[in-house]
């Protein structure tokens, strides 16, 4: 009896988590964390099966099934979210007026008069 209810509330809290993944969720996410849920649920239903079964031959193959079915559901409930983007509206005027117009505070300009030598032509 505690082991039903523990996987009862393993199983509430793996589907209350679906609320995290919104309406929209990316297929490919879905996919890989389906697979990996389904590979992880298998071999724990498996060490699980065979240690609490009376029969362990019988144990093991029926909680990898359980496992493994529970766990690529997990997995597609817990899936993040499709990324969406909002458009940017490009602002019509400069957006910090000024800001390149003067030096930065601390630093100050060339000497007047001086200037980069000219290159060396080599001919």
């Amino acid at each position: 009896m505690r082991l039903f209810q523990t996987g009862a509330v393993a199983l509430g809290l793996s589907l209350t988590l679906a609320a995290c993944a919104g309406n929209m969720v990316d297929p490919n996410d879905a996919a890989n964390r389906a697979a990996a849920g389904a590979v992880w649920g298998a071999a724990l239903g498996t060490a699980v099966g065979a240690t609490f079964a009376i029969n362990p031959g019988i144990g093991a193959p029926m909680g990898a099934i359980t496992g493994a079915a529970l766990g690529a559901a997990s997995g597609v409930l817990t899936a993040q979210p499709a990324v969406t983007y909002a458009p940017i509206p490009i602002p019509t005027v400069a957006v910090m007026p000024g800001f390149y117009d003067s030096w930065a505070p601390g630093s100050h300009p060339p000497p007047a008069g001086s200037s980069a030598p000219p290159p060396a032509w080599a001919g």
